[in-house]
């Protein structure tokens, strides 16, 4: 995986009107890749089974509790 000065000078080179080989061009996009899931699991991280049932028993619970309150 390439760091962000590595891929700014790659950048640069291209601006500049060089060009890159093919090895430079695929870690790049192996990197931005890398750098995008990573982004995508820290923003969606859908929920399990367990946590749903975990989930559903607490309130279940509470609810049986508000229930034996009120009666």
């Amino acid at each position: 995986m390439m760091d962000d000065k590595e891929i700014e000078k790659l950048i640069k080179d291209i601006e500049d009107g060089k060009s890159i080989n093919f090895n430079d061009q695929f870690k790049v996009l192996a990197t931005i890749y890398k750098k995008m899931k990573q982004l995508y699991q820290q923003t969606y991280n859908p929920p399990t089974n367990n946590d749903l049932n975990k989930s559903i028993n607490d309130l279940s619970s509470r609810i049986s509790i508000l229930e034996s309150k009120v009666k």
